[in-house]
């Protein structure tokens, strides 16, 4: 099984996120491939293919973490890019908490999962995938967008469980499924 731990959205988020989506088409002749509003998330943890036995043991390490995580909410706000605004390889929105309890919350279950063997993160950078670019025709206009875009405010998320979700790459994108 192809899986990954994640954090998911409210309703809210996903529609103002969408709402960008929309101006990026609007505003950009490069070819874009949107996330899709069901497939919309943050990223705690990618596994790749796991067994019966790292199952096992990531749920549990989950289980243990998030009982000694109180709820609480983060803002979703921003855009940004990997590589960067004026290369855009993947477009961006990024999470903020005053208390850094989603950076935390992120270390420490990676600082778990290096014990089980999996690989740790050299930097973490929360964020929420809009769009990648698949063929960029227009870098100086879509960097304008981008730039432009970078004091969106897409709303707040209570976090009060991490999802652990399952992956099936298919021609026409992946198809998660939760596993929990």
């Amino acid at each position: 099984m192809r899986a990954f731990l994640a954090i998911e959205l409210n309703d809210y988020v996903i529609e103002n996120i969408l709402k960008t989506q929309q101006v990026l088409d609007e505003n950009s002749t490069s070819r874009l491939k949107h996330v899709e509003r069901e497939n919309m998330h943050l990223t705690v943890k990618f596994f790749g293919d796991i067994n019966e036995r790292k199952l096992k043991q990531i749920k549990r390490i989950i289980n243990e973490t998030i009982e000694s995580y109180k709820p609480y909410t983060m803002k979703v706000a921003g855009v940004g890019a990997f590589a960067n605004i004026k290369h855009p390889k993947t477009i961006w929105t990024t999470v903020k908490d005053k208390e850094k309890n989603t950076i935390n919350l992120i270390r420490n279950l990676d600082d778990k999962f290096a014990d089980i063997g999996f690989k740790k993160e050299r930097s973490y950078k929360p964020h929420i995938t809009i769009s990648r670019v698949k063929q960029l025709n227009d870098a100086q206009n879509l960097s304008k967008t981008l730039s432009d875009m970078k004091g969106n405010y897409y709303g707040k998320v209570d976090v009060n469980k991490i999802v652990l979700k399952s992956s099936t790459l298919t021609p026409d994108g992946p198809i998660y499924k939760n596993e929990e």
